[in-house]
Order: C-alpha cells, then sequence, then structure tokens
C-alpha cells in the first residue's frame, strides 16, 4: 500500500471508529469494501475473503493502538501529575478493554477507574495465558532436547 493510501485508510478508520467505537472487527467490516475493491473482489473468488479480513483487522488494531494525533491527544500532566512517571514506563497509548470490546485511550483509563481495571485485567489474563503456553513449550523443549529447563526469578528460561 503507498503512503498516500495507508494514510488514507487511517484516516478512514479514525472516521468510523469515532462513530461505532475501537472496535476493530466491525471497523474493518465497515471499510474493508470501500478500500479494497479489487482486492476484496478477488479474495471472495479464490475462498481468501477470511484471511483478508483478519489481516484488515490487525492493521485496523495497529492503527487503533498507534494513534498520533496531536490535536487530540490529551496531555498526562492535565489529568495529575502524580500520573506522570506511571503513564510515561506504560508500552502503549491505549488498551484493550474487554467489556467495551475496544481500544482505549490511556487519558480515559485514567478518567474512568471501571475500564481501567478491565484493561488491566485482561492485560493480566492475557500474561498468564501466554506463561502458561512458554511453559507448554518448555516441555515441548525439554521432550526433544533431553534437556531439562529451569526458570529463573524473572522467569526467564535456563537451561
Amino acid at each position: 500500500m503507498l503512503d498516500s493510501q495507508s494514510a488514507a485508510f487511517a484516516e478512514r478508520v479514525w472516521e468510523v471508529a469515532s462513530q461505532r467505537g475501537n472496535n476493530a472487527p466491525k471497523i474493518a467490516n465497515d471499510i474493508m469494501g470501500e478500500a479494497f475493491p479489487l482486492t476484496c473482489s478477488q479474495a471472495r473468488a479464490e475462498g481468501a475473503m477470511r484471511m483478508l479480513r483478519t489481516g484488515i483487522i490487525s492493521e485496523v488494531k495497529r492503527i487503533l493502538r498507534n494513534r498520533h494525533d496531536v490535536m487530540t491527544q490529551t496531555d498526562f500532566a492535565d489529568r495529575c501529575d502524580a500520573f506522570a512517571p506511571l503513564v510515561s514506563d506504560l508500552r502503549s497509548k491505549s488498551y484493550f478493554v474487554e467489556s467495551a470490546e475496544e481500544y482505549v485511550a490511556v487519558p480515559d483509563l485514567i478518567e474512568d477507574p471501571d475500564l481501567l481495571n478491565d484493561a488491566r485485567q485482561f492485560m493480566r489474563r492475557k500474561g498468564r495465558e501466554c506463561l502458561a503456553e512458554a511453559d507448554r513449550l518448555d516441555a515441548l523443549y525439554t521432550a526433544v532436547t533431553g534437556y531439562s529447563c529451569a526458570s529463573d526469578a524473572r522467569g526467564e528460561v535456563q537451561s
């Protein structure tokens, strides 16, 4: 996709998000046929529509997570100076809130502790899922190599 097309796509994502919320699958469904008519037609003909939709949803999620719109971005200092060090340590500008089925910007999470709680619980649950999968990979590694895996205090595997 050319840079001008990428910018137009991102702009359309934000336009639809302002009307429907930050729900990536809904946004993708709304704009993919209009944004990529030939690609959608070809994907439909080749039976690859689901794969195309999955890729578009991923791109929509990336756009929703990485908004760099200075005009609408809230200064965290406006919320509370005490939050600034905590916010600067965060790795993202928005987080997924399961109950809202959308990514919510950190300033909005600060304003609504219920959404913040949902976002942090979702992130913790995903973290536990990742650790459980890492444990399964450790077991597979042990079976494949015959070496035992042990985790250090930080959870990093030592073999």
